[in-house]
C-alpha cells in the first residue's frame, strides 16, 4: 500500500487489544509481523498507556502503538511531523478527564 498507492505513513484503527498472556493475535504481535504500518491505535483491552508503545515490524523500522484505556477516562494524542524528506518524528500526549456532573 505504501508504495502502490504512494503513503507516506499508514494507521492502523485496531480492535485486537494490546496484549494477551498467550499467542493471541495483538496490537503488539500485528505491529512485529507486518512491514508497513507506522502506527496502530488500538481498543478492546482497555489498556492505559502512559507512553506509546514502540517495537520494530519485520524491516525493523519502528511502529508506534497506542491505547488511552477505555470510556473516555483519557485521552491520547500523537502529532505526526514530517520533513522534506519523508522522515518525522512524533509528540505524544495523555489528558486525564474529570467528570464532575452527571449528564442525564
Amino acid at each position: 500500500m505504501k508504495h502502490k498507492k504512494h503513503c507516506d505513513y499508514i494507521v492502523c484503527l485496531s480492535h485486537l487489544g494490546f496484549e494477551y498472556k498467550d499467542n493471541k493475535i495483538s496490537d503488539k504481535i500485528l505491529a512485529k509481523e507486518t512491514e508497513h504500518i507506522d502506527l496502530i491505535l488500538g481498543g478492546h483491552t482497555h489498556t492505559f498507556l502512559d507512553e506509546p508503545y514502540k517495537t520494530k515490524n519485520r524491516k525493523n523500522q519502528e511502529v508506534i502503538v497506542n491505547q488511552v484505556g477505555w470510556a473516555g477516562i483519557k485521552l491520547g494524542r500523537i502529532n505526526i511531523y514530517f520533513d522534506n524528506k519523508n522522515r518525522y518524528d512524533y509528540v505524544s500526549d495523555l489528558t486525564a478527564i474529570s467528570v464532575k456532573e452527571t449528564i442525564t
